[in-house]
């Protein structure tokens, strides 16, 4: 039996990572990972996916871990819209390492559960991200021969959505039945507005949520 640990945020790309995961693998198992972030309604929102879809869930606290060592507007207070203090061509909100972290925590999980063969999926994306060193393609496969490496046992990333904008995460919901889902239980803003708008809950103007809406209407655009 093949089973996946899919690291779920409470947003739209991992919500969409699960229902690829649940088609695919025998067994899902969620792991959400509280890092300080400044708002961690989503992580509220991670649990309400994983119960609707009746996965065991797991969240691990790592707070003061990544706090006390990184810059971020995730983390501190700032302005989302600029440059990261130590990299002028990253921005604010990047956490240095962030995925590469989250990665090992889950790789762990499965290795304590006894995982003779590791799958572990993760919704980073080429197509549609902020520029996130640790969200490439090239990262990810080098992360997964690193773990196996240091488990001594097959560890695979799966990374379903690494070559697929936002519009095209709304037509994967939408031809899983699981659209008015995906637009209710799930936040991504970095502001943690839970208004529910046409294309899910956010304030409408942080990055996050410009860049949600603007896949929403493309792929309704897409349907005409």
């Amino acid at each position: 039996m093949q089973k996946a640990y899919v690291l779920l945020s409470g947003g739209q790309d991992s919500f969409v990572c699960l229902i690829w995961a649940l088609k695919k693998f025998d067994a899902v198992e969620t792991v959400s990972i509280h890092y300080g972030q400044r708002h961690g309604v989503e992580l509220r929102y991670a649990g309400l996916i994983a119960k609707h879809f009746g996965v065991k869930h797991t969240l691990y606290d790592i707070d003061r871990f990544i706090t006390s060592m990184a810059d971020s507007t995730l983390l501190h207070e700032g302005n989302h819209n600029e440059s990261h203090p130590q990299a002028a061509n990253l921005p604010a909100s990047f956490v240095p390492n962030r995925n590469g972290i989250f990665l090992t925590v889950i790789s762990n999980h499965a290795f304590r559960n006894n995982e003779k063969r590791i799958n572990l999926v993760i919704g980073t994306c080429e197509t549609d991200f902020s520029g996130y060193p640790d969200c490439r393609d090239t990262y990810i496969k080098a992360k997964a021969l690193e773990l196996s490496l240091g488990l001594d046992r097959p560890v695979n990333i799966y990374t379903p959505l690494m070559w697929k904008n936002k519009a095209q995460t709304f037509q994967m919901a939408d031809n899983a039945g699981k659209l008015p889902e995906l637009i209710d239980l799930t936040l991504t803003c970095y502001s943690a507005i839970e208004k529910v708008n046409a294309w899910g809950r956010g304030c409408g103007e942080c990055p996050a949520c410009k860049l949600r809406e603007k896949g929403f209407n493309e792929y309704l655009a897409s349907k005409q």
